[in-house]
């Protein structure tokens, strides 16, 4: 029987966790990230949310039974949405999840609106190049024991996203078929046999994924 995590459902109840946790640090703002920020979540999902302070220096992950916090000082976000080598490797590659047009906001100091408006309208195609440069490091290390990872159908999530840059000029969280089909079905079985006979593919659309970037990144050298 498997036993499912029990959900914190309310948004009201992520803040006063949050506020528990930091204390001496302001809340600028608080978003769903992760599967649910995709829209891929299910009822074994955690709740990932992306936390960015006032008044707190650094970066940690904190699992906190099934809510897990990714706390960014407000200066190390900064960095991290504009790919800056400083910040780590997992952080820089899902720079996207903020795009979502989903419900996903849990928390907003109405203070911080026009910024949190900026990083939200940001235009990742301008950046894409570097974007997929640290994406497709991250999973190249991610695969590189060529085991089943659930985070792997990311690959695939991207590899839609690309065919939608193509037809429209535009990075957004768009996954074309059969791309989407493809990553649904490997999340749902990333731990039996069909989801390790899709380890094949995942890696030959890693290597699509960096070639396109190689493209990307030498369209821009000649300007």
């Amino acid at each position: 029987m498997i036993q499912l995590k029990q959900k914190i459902q309310s948004k009201t109840s992520i803040l006063e966790i949050v506020k528990g946790v930091f204390p001496y640090a302001r809340v600028m703002f608080i978003y769903y990230c992760g599967s649910v920020a995709f829209g891929l979540s299910d009822e074994n999902s955690d709740e990932d949310v992306t936390v960015v302070l006032d008044g707190f220096k650094g970066n940690v992950h904190l699992s906190l039974g099934s809510l897990d916090v990714f706390a960014y000082g407000r200066d190390i976000y900064q960095k991290k949405q504009d790919l800056d080598p400083s910040v780590p490797l997992y952080d820089r590659a899902y720079i996207d999840e903020v795009l979502s047009n989903r419900d996903n906001l849990i928390y907003l100091d109405e203070e911080f609106k026009e910024e949190y408006e900026q990083y939200r309208n940001v235009d990742i195609t301008s950046k894409l190049g570097l974007f997929l440069e640290s994406f497709v490091e991250h999973y190249q290390m991610r695969l590189k024991d060529r085991v089943p990872h659930k985070s792997n159908y990311h690959v695939l999530r991207v590899r839609g996203i690309l065919d939608y840059v193509d037809k429209t000029g535009k990075y957004e969280l768009v996954v074309e078929e059969p791309w989407y089909s493809k990553m649904i079905e490997y999340k749902k079985n990333w731990k039996n046999e069909l989801g390790t006979s899709y380890l094949p593919l995942i890696l030959e659309q890693l290597i699509y994924i960096r070639d396109y970037k190689d493209k990307v990144m030498k369209k821009n050298e000649l300007g």
